[in-house]
């Protein structure tokens, strides 16, 4: 049980900030391609320029140390037993954040909106739409961002998962990744056994609903020309 919860919160954090920073990716993209439309010089980044995606195991153990040694704060995750909702919510924070950054979903989403954004303006709606005097950037937006969040989410998802086993055993994180490693460390075959099949579960629900989200947009899309 506190497995599947612990798990639940910090995938939870995750999606979070998938939507936050899709949202923001999209304004942006929006905002420079109004720059280059009214004439003005944007400022440009090249997918060269982009930090590096740097894993779980490099960052994760730093921002431990460096979050004690400077603010004196513990983010190694509290005692399950003696620790309500709300606590437990809030120490899923940091673990969610390190994931987020170490499967590489800020990069992806970053370039996919660009991409996604550049595809869709070219397309003749928006042309058609723009000498009428229209705005068919404010159509785009819901629309860049849906097909951004779900490329992205299922480019990282396998990443995500495997990263998940590594940030829920640093920060001592009791999810279904810290037993599944738990249980494998003290060969005890039948109890991994469970948890790694719950892991794939959850796996496989996530994919399946991101693949059925995806051909239902795909389907609304059949007709954007």
């Amino acid at each position: 049980m506190e497995g599947g919860l612990t798990t639940s919160l910090i995938l939870g954090w995750v999606a979070i900030f998938c939507l936050a920073f899709t949202g923001l990716c999209v304004v942006l993209t929006q905002w420079r391609d109004r720059e280059k439309r009214d004439g003005r010089k944007a400022k440009t980044i090249d997918h060269a320029t982009l930090p590096l995606v740097l894993p779980a195991l490099a960052i994760a153990p730093l921002c431990i140390f460096l979050s004690w040694l400077s603010f004196r704060v513990n983010l190694i995750f509290p005692v399950f037993e003696f620790t309500g909702t709300v606590e437990l919510i809030k120490a899923s924070l940091a673990p969610a954040l390190i994931l987020f950054i170490g499967s590489g979903l800020p990069g992806r989403i970053f370039s996919t909106s660009r991409s996604e954004w550049a595809f869709w303006s070219g397309k003749p709606f928006v042309k058609v739409e723009d000498s009428l005097g229209k705005n068919p950037r404010r159509r785009l937006r819901p629309l860049v961002a849906r097909r951004t969040l779900l490329q992205s989410a299922s480019d990282c998802l396998p990443l995500v998962f495997s990263e998940l086993v590594i940030i829920e055993s640093i920060f001592n994180a009791p999810g279904l990744g810290y037993w599944s490693w738990e249980f494998a460390k003290a060969r005890e075959a039948s109890s991994a056994a469970q948890v790694i099949a719950v892991l794939f579960l959850v796996y496989a629900l996530i994919n399946v609903s991101i693949n059925v989200a995806n051909k239902r947009l795909g389907k609304k899309l059949a007709g954007y020309v």
